[in-house]
């Protein structure tokens, strides 16, 4: 049930989630199922239940910078991105960023889940994954037929609370697409995904909403009067007490309605406000890096210096191409959405018949080993590796960084894919771009296995600041080399049939961008976050800077667990929120006594 104020400020709880998001609301549901345990949830956003914002699959992107729906971060001036401070949207309100993604559903091929395993964490690989994906999802086979949507219905969960399936509108892009990549080795993908294909998304066919955290898990829980949701609560720490050696959480403060408040914990604390906001909770409340909590005279409660460190995340920037006058009746793009009346036609179509351009979604994609990217792979990678090797001999990185360098590198040896390709059916939201009556296909072009490692940490001892965000952008370099060749590929991919026979050249950036200086230019210039930060948290070993066990509990204390993809050690190549889900999903069984 919904809470007032009164029904949680002093009152104790089993256990309390802060953060009512993906991963939170997943576990939530699930621990709720036993009726002798009380659990709370803590979200500092609104509910925003059947707000159409939200429920509409077109509305997506809408809710950047709406403080109703998302938090509005910003990194701190990246010195290697042109001394920008970009933009990291997240979303605030219960579902979290499931309320406001762009749909993908997918997880990352399985090397990149064993990889969590070989970093020191036995049981964490890809079959507890994938065992678990499937809990979360009832996949829905689309009504649309097409050789283009690739999909093994073993791969797919029949009986979880999400509702999955495939673009209601396809565009005429995706076989063109597909067909050229064929040329370049890169084949149509079984799932889960190595190569070309369409993604899976939260999109309900039948009901065409979105599918998402609070319309799907809470809803099953939501009549439980053993859960309890207080949402506008925002969290300030964790109170506790100091048993020997261990800290345990004996309670919450939190701010609701400019007031403090106490709600006292019975078993556990989980955090679950995901990668950005994790590491503020647990400093604020002494449980960091004693280095850090005494600049800003905070009582050290844990000296666990890995929070908030070992920050990674996706990044892209596009190559825009506008679509031939010869093949636009045959493409179908988001363009035609900028026109006001042609957009009312379109959302009436859409909730009358479920067709036409707002049954598009940004899917086809492909994901790419650096040896089908560039001719010169092996000479970068033998760069790479030799940088890496002075790295470790001189001592630059740490014990964590070599392990997962050395993984990195047998990933990119084997042929693992490290880079992404979507083709999206229309012109990104660059000012001037795209011009009325032309119709555009851009290339965003993504980096999925960083090298560059950053951090997120308090910049005071106020709850309300937020934290500083630095995700030290291109500190290695190997990261800008790859996205100038992935850049590279997309003008030889435009220029291959069928593809070629649909687009124009590149009008963004231009025949004038050549050089690799130009070019790395371009990237620093209009490099946009992917919105998947992780490892704030990490999953990993004490002494390589974890900061959770393999049962996900905080070192060293006795009951406060993380649960969100701030855990995860090492990049994956996926989008994140079928990880998000499948995070919350394992976590209601290690609490249970299950894993």
């Amino acid at each position: 049930m919904t809470a007032t104020i009164d029904q949680v400020s002093e009152k104790t709880f089993d256990y309390i989630i802060i953060g009512g998001g993906t991963s939170g609301l997943t576990l939530a549901t699930r621990l709720s199922e036993d009726p002798a345990l009380s659990i709370l949830i803590l979200e500092a956003g609104a509910d925003n239940l059947n707000d159409p914002a939200i429920l509409t699959p077109a509305a997506y992107g809408s809710h950047f910078g709406n403080p109703s729906y998302d938090w509005a971060f910003k990194t701190e001036p990246q010195a290697n991105v042109n001394g920008r401070s970009v933009p990291w949207p997240r979303g605030k309100g219960l579902g979290g960023s499931s309320a406001i993604n762009f749909f993908q559903y997918h997880l990352a091929n399985k090397g990149d889940y064993d990889a969590i395993e070989k970093l020191g964490n036995p049981g964490w690989n890809w079959e507890l994954f994938k065992k678990y994906q499937l809990k979360t999802e009832t996949f829905i086979e689309p009504e649309v037929k097409d050789q283009s949507i690739n999909y093994d219905l073993a791969h797919h969960g029949n009986e979880g609370p999400l509702t999955v399936s495939h673009a209601l509108t396809l565009s005429g892009l995706e076989k063109p697409f597909n067909d050229s990549l064929v040329k370049f080795g890169i084949l149509p993908a079984p799932e889960p995904n190595t190569g070309t294909w369409l993604s899976p998304l939260t999109i309900h066919p039948k009901n065409r909403i979105r599918s998402y955290a609070a319309n799907s898990y809470y809803t099953l829980a939501s009549s439980r009067q053993n859960l309890t949701v207080l949402t506008g609560a925002h969290v300030v720490r964790l109170e506790s007490r100091k048993d020997g050696n261990l800290l345990t959480a004996t309670g919450v403060t939190f701010i609701y309605d400019k007031q403090t408040h106490l709600v006292k914990v019975g078993r556990e604390v989980v955090l679950s406000s995901g990668a950005i906001l994790d590491p503020q909770i647990l400093e604020l409340s002494g449980i960091g890096d004693k280095k850090l909590l005494e600049k800003h005279n905070i009582e050290v409660k844990l000296d666990l210096p890995g929070v908030g460190s070992n920050i990674q995340e996706h990044v892209f920037f596009t190559a825009t191409h506008e679509i031939r006058e010869d093949k636009k009746e045959e493409v179908q793009t988001f363009d035609n959405l900028h026109d006001p009346v042609e957009r009312e036609k379109q959302i009436a179509l859409f909730q009358k018949e479920g067709k036409g351009l707002l049954g598009l979604a940004i899917n086809i994609m492909a994901f790419v080993p650096l040896s089908q990217l560039s001719p010169d792979s092996d000479t970068i990678y033998t760069q790479l590796k030799k940088t890496v090797d002075e790295g470790i001999a001189s001592g630059k990185y740490s014990s964590l960084q070599r392990k997962q360098y050395r993984l990195q590198l047998e990933a990119l040896k084997r042929g693992s894919p490290n880079c992404e390709i979507i083709l999206v059916q229309g012109a990104p939201a660059i000012p001037g771009l795209a011009k009325p009556g032309k119709k555009y296909g851009a290339f965003y072009l993504l980096l999925n296995h960083p090298f560059s490692r950053g951090s997120i940490h308090i910049k005071s001892a106020d709850p309300i600041d937020y934290p500083a965000i630095d995700p030290h952008y291109f500190e290695e370099e190997y990261d800008i080399h790859l996205l100038i060749e992935l850049f590279k590929f997309s003008r030889r991919l435009a220029k291959t049939e069928p593809l070629q026979s649909y687009l124009l050249d590149e009008v963004h950036p231009g025949p004038e961008c050549q050089t690799d200086e130009q070019i790395a230019d371009f990237i620093k210039t209009y490099l946009v976050t992917t919105y998947h930060t992780i490892g704030s948290c990490s999953l990993l070993p004490l002494e390589d800077g974890g900061v959770v066990d393999t049962k996900l509990k905080v070192y060293n204390t006795t009951n406060i667990r993380v649960v969100d993809v701030s855990i995860l050690p090492l990049h994956i190549g996926a989008h994140l929120q079928a990880t998000a889900f499948t995070i919350g999903e394992i976590a209601a069984d290690i609490i249970k006594g299950n894993v």
